[in-house]
């Protein structure tokens, strides 16, 4: 039985609805036959009183049957045509360059024309991320992977037709776009392919390996490769030069190949402490496409220390080969690993920092006592042998009740950090990351213990904390409540094609534990190293005699480019700190330097870092449509050149496939629930109890 679009149903058979109301009747007309103060009445008012018991006891009576009621919805989804717009640098690399804003334009406007009423049409543009310009092509890097991994999230269970994709085919960051659009099922990929393939002739510094850090007076090595396009045979010449000064050249003879790659190594002496740029230059040759990609420029950083962390464990365990790998690309650090039986004649004063790894296994109140009174920084990783006894002994800032049972538990980032700015790309992963493993429990932390992260347990927050750091008597401590650090590491490859995020966030921890605690006075946070296309930002904190933060001094600060020219300006106030943007800047070395007065004391702090050019695009001088036809014959899609994005449109037109969706949706509610339905009912019994009240009868 249909009304519109809605349906009784029930588990007893809906026929038992006529004999119901069949008897409800006869039991009212009995009711009201007996009533002797009726035959006075007029016969209207006998019917009528009749009518009211009969349906309203009707009513009843079939509610009773467990009566639901389905609703049906019916919603048509148009087929969604995405558009994804190549807008890196690169696409400016060909003879019809000029012309592919018009075509762009009129493709879209035809698109529209012609199938906006069929289709639902969608644009994004994309570079390094998909927050790009509309117009112009400036990104300086390709991450094709990324629309397609966000469509695949966005358009689940959507009715995504097709992908038309513009581009060269070009990308160099992230991974192959046809691992992510696999996560597109029935979604056919095309390209409207631009530029050409065809290798033009040209000389260029595909890459430089280097060393970001070196050590004074130390040796180290820049090692340059060098890509030829049609230059077979060829001598040519490299130079390097350090701080625009040339320390040295070579002399090379080219294959005799169409296409070759040479690698050349210069050795350079770190005589000066500070930052030195390093530029490797390719002498000119006529005929070449491009000279920008004739040279490169690096920065390296000469410093006149190093500082030695421990990382010791009862024995050998998978999360301390994962720390070990972090630290060891950092140039700064010398990384020693230690177990138990290796411990005779160590000398815990030569190190800076101790990563003590479940310490609860072949624990030593010796060791304890040594590091605490020399002051040592320890980061303690609270593993499945560390009980309650031992962890209060460690006097991590945390109060622990400990059982024996073990649990695993996730981390979540706690917005109310304020030691330092963790890495944000890590703090991005966090919901990606594989559980840790600990003792079952109850954790508080006590009174100045900073906590980085809490535990949750799927979606459920605990808020309790699981990465916290501590400063007791003049030594610093992190605690990790859990061991399976290793699998953050692999997590962070699987996502990233990469461990940088997972280094990031282990090298954080050490140099904030490293750093030795100053008292009041200006505090300054600056990154080391930028690109271009990244924002600079520059943090500041004031403690006064109290070591509370105060905003009340005025700081100023300067910057240097080069020695060659000076901005400056005053940190703006944020909460209790202050924080100074200064925006995408120049490749090049900055010094920075903040400077304050407080109480008449004068207080400076000086710095420097570098930004540099890292212009893949560049390095491009044809387009990869092999990147094109592994997506289209994936998708058995079809690849067209820019120029024929008429046809395109045609084909899509043409296709039969790309259909509206109708999706039914189906609703029951029981017919119990309905308030309407009970105020009708209470309405008849009210309107008969009013009559027979209103006639005389009680």
């Amino acid at each position: 039985m249909y009304f519109w679009h809605m349906h009784l149903l029930s588990s007893y058979s809906l026929w038992w609805i006529l004999p119901i109301m069949a008897l409800t009747a006869l039991l009212s007309y009995l009711f009201y036959r007996k009533e002797t103060w009726l035959h006075t009445k007029s016969k209207k008012l006998w019917y009528t009183l009749f009518s009211l018991r009969a349906f309203s006891m009707g009513v009843i009576a079939v509610l009773l049957l467990g009566l639901l009621l389905e609703q049906s919805d019916f919603e048509t989804e148009r087929p969604v045509i995405l558009t994804l717009i190549d807008r890196s640098s690169s696409m400016t690399n060909y003879k019809e360059s000029n012309k592919l804003e018009q075509q762009i334009k009129a493709y879209h406007s035809i698109l529209k024309e012609k199938l906006g009423g069929r289709f639902e049409l969608q644009t994004w543009n994309f570079g390094n991320n998909l927050q790009v310009v509309n117009k112009g092509f400036t990104a300086a890097q390709t991450n094709m992977e990324l629309p397609f991994e966000q469509a695949a999230n966005q358009f689940i269970n959507r009715n995504l037709g097709a992908v038309v994709l513009i581009s060269d085919g070009n990308y160099n960051t992230g991974g192959h776009p046809m691992y992510n659009a696999a996560y597109l099922p029935l979604t056919a990929v095309y390209s409207l392919a631009v530029g050409d393939t065809a290798v033009k002739k040209d000389l260029l510094v595909a890459n430089v390996a280097h060393n970001e850090l070196a050590f004074l007076n130390n040796n180290f090595t820049l090692e340059v490769d060098i890509e030829a396009q049609r230059f077979s045979s060829k001598n040519i010449q490299v130079h390097l030069y350090e701080d625009g000064k040339k320390i040295a050249s070579q002399k090379v003879k080219l294959p005799a190949t169409r296409s070759s790659q040479t690698t050349l190594q210069f050795e350079a002496k770190a005589k000066k402490p500070g930052i030195h740029e390093y530029k490797l230059v390719i002498d000119r040759f006529k005929g070449e496409f491009s000279y920008q990609n004739n040279s490169r420029t690096v920065y390296i950083e000469v410093l006149d220390s190093r500082s030695k962390i421990l990382l010791y464990s009862h024995a050998p365990h998978p999360d301390v080969a994962a720390l070990q790998q972090a630290l060891a690309g950092n140039e700064n650090y010398e990384v020693v690993v230690k177990h138990t039986d290796q411990l005779k004649d160590l000398k815990w004063s030569s190190f800076d920092l101790v990563v003590w790894h479940d310490p609860g296994k072949g624990f030593s109140e010796q060791y304890l006592k040594e590091l605490r009174s020399k002051q040592i920084p320890v980061w303690y990783i609270l593993g499945s042998q560390t009980d309650e006894q031992i962890a209060t002994k460690l006097n991590t800032g945390l109060q622990l009740t400990l059982k024996t049972q073990l649990e695993e538990i996730q981390a979540t980032p706690n917005k109310g950090f304020g030691l330092y700015q963790p890495n944000s790309e890590w703090l991005s992963l966090t919901d990606a990351l594989p559980p840790l493993t600990k003792r079952l429990g109850e954790v508080k932390a006590t009174a100045g213990t900073q906590v980085l992260f809490t535990q949750r347990i799927g979606n459920l927050q605990k808020g309790t904390p699981l990465l916290t750091f501590s400063d007791r008597n003049q030594q610093r401590n992190a605690c990790l409540l859990g061991e399976g650090l290793w699998r953050w590491r692999m997590v962070n490859y699987v996502k990233k094609q990469n461990h940088e995020a997972f280094d990031a966030f282990v090298g954080e921890i050490c140099a904030y534990l490293m750093v030795k605690k100053e008292g009041s006075g200006l505090r300054i946070q600056a990154p080391k190293k930028l690109s271009t296309y990244e924002n600079c930002i520059l943090n500041a904190t004031f403690y006064n005699e109290a070591l509370q933060a105060i905003t009340s001094p005025k700081i100023n600060w300067e910057l240097d480019y080069e020695h060659k020219k000076i901005r400056k300006g005053t940190f703006a106030t944020k909460g209790a700190f202050y924080q100074q943007q200064l925006g995408k800047l120049k490749p090049g070395r900055y010094y920075w330097k903040a400077s304050t007065v407080h109480n008449q004391k004068k207080y400076v702090k000086t710095g420097a870092f570098i930004v540099e050019d890292i212009n893949l695009e560049q390095l491009e001088s044809s387009a990869r449509h092999t990147t094109l036809y592994q997506l289209a014959n994936q998708t058995d899609a079809k690849v067209l050149a820019i120029k024929d994005y008429n046809k395109l449109i045609s084909l899509l037109d043409k296709k039969e496939d790309l259909v509206a969706l109708r999706t039914e949706t189906h609703q029951f509610d029981p017919l119990l629930d309905f308030l309407l339905l009970f105020f009708v009912l209470i309405g008849l019994l009210i309107a008969e109890w009013f009559l027979r009240r209103y006639h005389g009868s009680y």
